[in-house]
């Protein structure tokens, strides 16, 4: 990864030579044709960008003949010659022309006056005054000389440009540098003067400011630009951001270059409702089967902090940081795998990511993760490792169980007529108690569970347009469990039987065996159709799948890393109805489906229509907790999913899960998009029933809501160089704005201004109340030199709380 210094994006690399090698010796009529003016973009903002223009052949330009065209030509006394009158060299690619040039055959001191062009493919140099060079040492002088980059808008104006060492050092004075159109100069830099050695990765310039039009607004003493695309120590560009929370919030990054394979960045963050936040970031790769990055910030104090604060009620001072690892090593040639994702925060800083937003750690349902993993993989089988820890962001959640670790080994084996695969796991189940939430009182349950599951798969039918196979699986398990008699509250709830009323966990070890039969099979038909210029084709694609496991209480087991899926299309066909392994489900279901596809005359996807439903022979018993009722339907949910590809521009997408048994909708969600050049325009859509409700706060009542929320974003032209974007979405169900913003970004040739403004309720993790949050956002952008401001350079759909998605899932689309 290349970082940048402060200074140009677009490096100044004159390796010219103003001097070619003026001899009497050839003196012919030679025509000049002017170098063709062609865009380096398809725009017209840089139609008069000259092209790069290469030698014809290998050979050095200063062995080429040397081409002379004058109105006159006096040699003098002493050795020297004088050309006049619209001289013109030629020598391969370089052009070099004045009203008058001078040569001193001895001294071989060159000598040009007035109307003065250089070009040599890759630069053009321009002068109304003086040039001075040597042919032997290649020193060279010019006096108020224009530049222009071929292939590049960069051009400028020096006072005065010395070369020296083979025009491998190059000073100018009185410079001036931009990527503006001529005539259209919005922004200049001007430095007293600028230094390239042509061998190093950087130019200097001092003295140096930056000028809108015609004001100056930025003086830097000095700075460095890159001349090649390699890093250096510096300054980077700083960032700026306005906010409810945390007010004027300022980055200034510094950039450590410590060696090829070692760099840093260190970043002063000031926010003036907070206080001066420190961040480090290390990066390192003694080897490319080695990486890492080490990520620390720090808080000593923040203003916000007080005994009466409860967003911060869990901390005793105002001290808040963040730590980061991440690792990942591969040894053997990638065969032997480790990994480290490590974040922590202070003890008890629960709002610490609503408050900040750090780039770093894995943070799911308030919690972050802590990983460290191993694995040693081969063609058919694998043995891997984890051990997985978690910090709480919430003083009311339930203390998640760690694995302390889990060991997998997976083999699988495919013979002519059947796949064999062996999928085994340890695991120890524990939890850290001394970071134990405020509202736990008592232990967490815990246990080492072993799981054995050989698996026998034996394609009956395998034949172009159907198939049939059969799976056979035995499942054992073993826990060794340890109930404490003090059970904290919530577990004590949930394993309480309905009816007898009795903790229905168990201490000491528990087994589990379960054979499970599975048969599935499908068939694909196919027909023409007249759309497309008549080569268009439909398919219909029935599938059905049986599922037989027999029933075994598992009250007495906990759960440790079991959930209820949510059923949608695809879980319809699989054979588990909880993640994870400590609830395995009886069945006695036949799931059919019916998948329809619609390609166009080059084979892409336009069109997807699936509908699925599974009918229990027998209604499930199984419950993820005693607490919860057994299952009474005989039916599924009915799931549907479609996506379309009505046109080139428009684009849909809908989803449902229907109860039939109830006959209400559980879930859905369907957008509409629309796109054609710089427009795009989405509307959506999303339900959920009882989609906020989350048993890890109890307390809150309000989080039972459902679901039903609704968005707009659009992103659309408003004139040739104005754009318009914005996002707006809405909790229906509970009538509250989830997130608002709008901004415009007028883009010329060379500078950009990017202005938004967006709204968007900023959670708290300890009084669950979300506040309204409101950020201001104005970037600058010099084309060329840099940005200033928040954000990136381009313009994004997303906003702070909801990404912009697009959601349709067709092969071979655009």
């Amino acid at each position: 990864m290349t970082k940048w210094t402060l200074g140009y994006r677009y490096p100044i690399a004159l390796t010219i030579s103003l001097a070619p090698a003026l001899t009497p010796m050839m003196v012919q009529a030679a025509p000049f044709e002017a170098q063709p003016a062609t865009g380096i973009l398809d725009s017209l903002c840089y139609d008069y960008v000259p092209k790069i223009e290469k030698p014809a052949s290998d050979q050095d330009a200063n062995a080429q003949p040397v081409e002379v065209d004058a109105d006159r030509l006096e040699a003098k006394q002493g050795g020297t010659a004088v050309y006049e009158g619209d001289v013109k060299v030629r020598q391969g690619v370089r052009k070099f022309d004045s009203d008058y040039a001078q040569l001193d055959q001895k001294s071989r001191d060159v000598i040009a006056i007035g109307n003065i062009y250089y070009n040599d493919g890759q630069v053009t140099v321009t002068s109304d005054k003086t040039l001075k060079s040597n042919l032997d040492t290649k020193n060279s002088e010019l006096e108020e000389g224009k530049y222009q980059v071929h292939g590049s808008p960069v051009r400028g104006f020096a006072k005065r440009v010395v070369m020296t060492n083979n025009n491998q050092n190059i000073t100018m004075e009185g410079a001036q540098y931009t990527t503006c159109p001529p005539g259209q100069e919005v922004w200049t830099l001007k430095a007293g003067s600028i230094d390239i050695d042509q061998k190093e990765v950087f130019g200097e310039a001092w003295n140096a400011s930056l000028w809108l039009y015609d004001y100056p607004v930025f003086y830097f003493p000095y700075i460095n630009f890159p001349i090649k695309d390699e890093r250096k120590t510096g300054l980077l560009y700083p960032g700026y951001k306005q906010s409810s929370s945390n007010g004027m919030d300022i980055t200034q990054p510094f950039y450590w270059n410590i060696a090829p394979n070692y760099d840093a960045t260190i970043t002063s963050r000031f926010m003036d409702k907070r206080g001066l936040m420190e961040q480090v970031e290390f990066r390192y790769m003694p080897d490319p089967a080695h990486t890492g990055t080490l990520y620390f910030e720090n808080l000593a104090d923040d203003k916000q902090y007080s005994p009466s604060n409860p967003s911060l009620a869990g901390l005793s001072d105002g001290h808040r940081y963040l730590m980061n690892v991440r690792h990942g090593s591969a040894l053997m040639d990638g065969s032997l795998r480790f990994g480290i994702d490590y974040t922590q925060v202070r003890d008890k800083d629960y709002n610490y990511f609503n408050d900040f937003s750090p780039q770093v750690g894995t943070q799911v349902d308030s919690q972050l993760q802590q990983s460290f993993t191993a694995g040693y993989y081969q063609h058919n089988w694998n043995l891997t490792s984890e051990v997985r820890r978690y910090q709480i962001l919430s003083p009311y959640a339930l203390l998640p169980h760690e694995m302390l670790p889990r060991i997998d080994y997976n083999y699988y084996q495919q013979g002519k007529w059947f796949d064999l695969a062996w999928n085994s796991e340890l695991t120890k189940f524990g939890y850290d108690s001394g970071s134990a939430a405020t509202l736990q009182a008592g232990e967490r349950y815990t246990a080492t569970r072993l799981h054995l599951a050989p698996t026998l798969t034996v394609p009956l039918v395998d034949a172009p347009g159907y198939y049939l196979t059969s799976q056979y699986k035995l499942m054992f398990t073993s826990y060794n469990q340890e109930v404490p008699d003090n059970l904290v509250s919530q577990d004590r709830s949930r394993f309480t039987d309905a009816d007898s009323k009795q903790l229905t966990l168990k201490e000491g070890t528990i087994t589990r065996t379960l054979p499970s039969f599975r048969l599935k099979g499908g068939v694909n038909f196919d027909r023409p159709l007249d759309w497309y210029d008549g080569k268009g084709t439909q398919t219909l694609e029935p599938e059905f799948q049986y599922l037989y496991i027999p029933y075994k209480n598992q009250d007495e087991i906990g759960i440790y890393d079991s959930t209820t899926t949510r059923q949608d299309y695809y879980s319809l066909f699989s054979d588990r109805r909880f993640a994870g392994l400590d609830r395995i489900s009886d069945a006695n279901r036949v799931t059919v489906g019916l998948t329809s596809r619609v390609y166009d005359n080059v084979g892409d996807e336009r069109l997807r229509l699936a509908v699925a439903q599974a009918f229990e022979m027998t209604p499930p018993k199984v419950r993820l907790y005693p607490s919860n009722p057994e299952s009474t339907n005989a039916r599924s949910l009915l799931s549907f999913e479609g996506d379309a590809r009505i046109t080139d521009e428009w684009f849909a997408h809908a989803g449902t899960q229907y109860d039939t048994s109830e006959g209400e909708f559980t879930a859905g969600n369907g957008a509409v998009e629309y796109r054609t050049g710089k427009l795009t325009t989405q509307v959506n859509y999303r339900y959920i029933k009882d989609g906020n409700l989350d048993y890890r706060y109890p307390t809150n009542t309000a989080l039972a809501e459902d679901l039903s929320q609704a968005g707009l974003v659009m992103m659309a032209p408003i004139a040739d160089q104005w754009q318009m974007y914005g996002g707006y979405y809405r909790d229906i169900k509970q009538d509250v704005n989830i997130d608002r913003k709008i901004g415009v970004k007028y883009d010329s040739c060379c500078w950009s201004i990017n202005m938004s403004l967006e709204w968007h309720n900023q959670p708290d993790n300890v009084t669950l109340k979300p506040t309204s949050e409101k950020v201001i956002g104005l970037q600058f952008e010099m084309k060329g030199l840099g940005s200033v401001g928040t954000g990136g350079r381009s313009v994004t759909l997303d906003t702070e709380l909801l990404p912009y998605v697009r959601p349709f899932n067709l092969k071979g689309q655009q």
